[in-house]
């Protein structure tokens, strides 16, 4: 018993280290590499760095993916370039920490989309605090004022972007079970992916005049700072992956939403944003709707 407390608090800490700090430096240097350069060139640097600097990690069991498995790693990455690249790309015209916060209807949108993509059975309970989150992410958004408008797409796409990631995941780690896909294996396959991905993207999209696909090839200043997102992101990543290994899910499920206490600390020293008084009411349901939700799967699996 004395063992099983030792790896959940260090599980905490983990959690906490990545969470707190690591990811949203992650996405404070990208905003601010987001006003000289595209947020898709942000994305591609993120996905490279961080796959360099994985691979000397999965160097020895490094293999290439085929059939079933390919495919699986393929959407998975393609779902977590687009979720990023709409989160980077929000973070230029609104605060991180609101951005956040309405990303954090990803929780809710998973418990819709399960029934259809894994065939799981979602009872009335976790439908029931879907709804309940939604309010919270309209007092968040609040349609029909020019707070955020439109741009309150951005981070919604990432939710249901990154939502895809989290269902392809669960489906890369119950179909190829018996190969043995490490965390940090498919997160270097999601970042080596993505880089192919994005740099398809950014190719085939030059000759049309967006500007979040404009290619400059980026100073020396900013190679550093691409560096960086993606040091901060594979440091990130790789403390969660860590805590998942020493605690399950429903425990560290809490932690996930300290980020908006990180975000919204860098957000008001680098950028001077203060998050509203109805972003963190909206926050605060919410986080309550996606801990209801992860109760009730504890409750399922136990069952």
């Amino acid at each position: 018993m004395g063992r099983l407390r030792q790896d959940q608090t260090r599980a905490m800490y983990l959690m906490v280290l990545g969470c707190l700090i690591f990811l949203p430096l992650m996405d404070t240097a990208a905003k601010v590499m987001g006003e000289t350069i595209a947020s898709t060139v942000i994305v591609l640097g993120r996905f490279s760095f961080q796959s360099l600097f994985l691979l000397p990690f999965v160097w020895k069991s490094l293999y290439l993916p085929k059939g079933a498995e390919l495919r699986l790693h393929f959407m998975r990455s393609f779902s977590i370039a687009f979720s990023t690249v709409c989160f980077f790309t929000a973070i230029q015209v609104m605060p991180i920490a609101d951005a956040l916060a309405i990303f954090f209807v990803m929780p809710l949108l998973v418990t819709l989309l399960a029934p259809w993509v894994l065939g799981e059975t979602v009872g009335w309970r976790r439908l029931a605090a879907v709804a309940v989150g939604m309010v919270g992410a309209l007092i968040i958004i609040q349609p029909g004022h020019e707070v955020f408008g439109l741009r309150a797409l951005l981070p919604l796409l990432t939710a249901f972007g990154f939502s895809f990631y989290l269902m392809f995941t669960r489906k890369l780690a119950r179909e190829v079970e018996g190969a043995g896909v490490p965390p940090l294996t498919m997160q270097f396959f999601s970042g080596s992916f993505g880089t192919l991905i994005m740099a398809a993207t950014i190719f085939c999209m030059q000759p049309f005049d967006f500007q979040i696909f404009e290619w400059a090839v980026p100073e020396l200043w900013q190679w550093r700072q691409l560096a960086l997102v993606g040091f901060l992101a594979a440091v990130g990543h790789l403390l969660v992956t860590m805590a998942f290994k020493h605690a399950d899910a429903s425990i560290l499920a809490p932690f996930q939403y300290i980020e908006l206490v990180g975000a919204a600390f860098l957000g008001w020293l680098v950028f001077d944003d203060i998050p509203a008084a109805s972003t963190w009411l909206g926050s605060l349901i919410l986080v309550g709707s996606g801990l209801y939700i992860f109760h009730r799967e504890r409750v399922v699996d136990e069952d």
